[in-house]
């Protein structure tokens, strides 16, 4: 009797395991995740954005005049309502901070994604 009821607790204890990771597996679905860098040459720099496995992101900015910045933060897409939220510890990355409108595509056989009003072409 004592084994038939450790098996079958086992049993549910495993069951709701495996209902847990799906929901999970689920989740994940909603989310959109990028890789790779993609840049843009703005009026006074290149823009660099790193974005890493897991959510990482490095924005690298490279002005016409002077040295070359990097900021390191998070990134999380919100496809539902075609947004992107960077967060960055660096006080100096303020105007890189916050939600922005956001959107992917290709053009030309080249990747892009659009943050704000600014298009980003993926790098080789």
């Amino acid at each position: 009797m004592k084994k038939t009821l450790s098996t079958l607790l086992v049993c549910v204890l495993l069951l709701g395991c495996v209902f847990s990771l799906a929901g999970c597996v689920c989740s994940l679905g909603s989310m959109t995740m990028i890789t790779g860098k993609y840049e843009a040459n703005l009026v006074a720099a290149e823009v660099v954005y790193d974005f890493g496995a897991f959510g990482g992101v490095t924005v690298t900015v490279d002005p016409i005049i002077g040295n070359s910045i990097s900021f390191e933060g998070k990134y999380k897409v919100d496809k539902d309502a075609d947004e992107i939220t960077f967060t960055f510890e660096d006080e100096d990355a303020e105007e890189y901070s916050g939600t922005f409108q956001f959107a992917t595509g290709e053009e030309d056989g080249v990747k892009y994604v659009e943050v704000g009003y600014v298009k980003y072409m993926k790098m080789d």
